[in-house]
């Protein structure tokens, strides 16, 4: 195509941009004078300045995943996502996006964070990286601890720490590894959720109500086991959240979320404490929100629901921890 006549077919001009996204180099390299690229992008103008020399062909607010390209394509090829974006692309759900996209870059390249763009230069570049939904990615066990450093809330940070364990993502251990091959720097409270989550906690919600119940001094006589298979004879009753064995007490930690969603949700929920029951268990529901709302009824609650179970027949049922393995 003859120098200056670019504007008149804008897909030819797109067929050098990844998501909506360029580098001016790529937009010159089709005879596009680099001051015309940048006039362009000026305000009231049909494109968009991303990041230096890094062009959005379009106005208005970018997606997230132009945003993350842009980031991406101002980095260079070195580049490799991680955090909350790489955990997107890995399929993982929580947390909530922070406004830069963070990057890992070989530790001698010289390169500016910009508003769109934290910088993290490492020794331990993944080499090669993943490529997940078109980027290329740290794992996961990398991408979410190098978000769960950042943070200091124990809860959030199980909440994040656990998706992928309880979806069969990634083994405990692994997280373990990767923590210990880390930087140091915010890695304590980090370290204390995974002591939880490879004793058995799964979400945020068991994470809280095992720290509960290890504050409680009237409980630590009884020892509790997280997320165990349960079943009597041949038959599995269901996976018990919390279960007391040797009084034969299931505690479901009965979280809206996982347990009063949707209807489907409702009946499973009802079906394993009928199972449980049948068995000659004793089941008590915990709802979330009393850790923290009501405390010490919880406490009597609880405290009652031994005094039951410590009247029952021990009832012939088994029980083995639900080890987690990547699917």
């Amino acid at each position: 195509m003859r120098r200056g006549t670019w504007a008149a077919d804008p897909e030819y001009v797109r067929s050098v941009a990844v998501d909506n996204i360029a580098h001016v180099h790529e937009l010159m390299g089709l005879g596009i004078p680099e001051g015309t690229i940048y006039r362009r992008c000026r305000t009231g103008g049909p494109w968009t300045l991303m990041a230096p020399a890094t062009v959005r062909l379009g106005t208005g607010t970018p997606t997230r995943r132009e945003l993350v390209r842009a980031a991406l394509v101002y980095a260079g090829p070195q580049a490799v996502l991680t955090g909350l974006d790489a955990a997107r692309a890995h399929g993982l759900r929580r947390g909530e996006l922070p406004a830069a996209v963070h990057l890992l870059i070989p530790f001698g390249v010289r390169l500016h964070a910009t508003p769109i763009v934290r910088v993290e230069r490492t020794r331990r570049l993944p080499t090669p990286p993943r490529i997940r939904d078109g980027f290329p990615v740290a794992s996961i066990e990398r991408s979410v601890l190098d978000v769960a450093r950042t943070m200091t809330d124990e809860s959030d940070i199980a909440a994040l720490l656990s998706e992928p364990v309880q979806r069969r993502l990634v083994l405990p251990e692994s997280l373990v590894a990767e923590l210990e091959a880390g930087c140091r720097k915010g890695s304590s409270t980090p370290r204390r959720v995974l002591r939880a989550v490879t004793t058995g906690a799964r979400s945020a919600a068991e994470f809280d109500f095992l720290r509960w119940w290890n504050a409680q001094p009237q409980l630590r006589a009884h020892a509790i086991v997280l997320n165990v298979r349960v079943s009597a004879g041949s038959e599995f009753l269901g996976i018990a959240d919390g279960l007391l064995p040797d009084l034969g007490l299931v505690l479901p930690i009965d979280s809206t979320e996982h347990h009063f969603m949707t209807p489907e949700q409702v009946t499973e929920t009802e079906r394993q404490h009928r199972a449980y029951r049948s068995a000659g268990l004793h089941v008590y529901g915990v709802r979330p929100m009393r850790m923290r709302g009501d405390p010490g009824g919880l406490l009597r609650d609880v405290l009652d629901a031994i005094a039951v179970a410590e009247q029952l027949p021990t009832p012939s049922v088994l029980w083995t921890p639900d080890l987690p393995r990547p699917a």
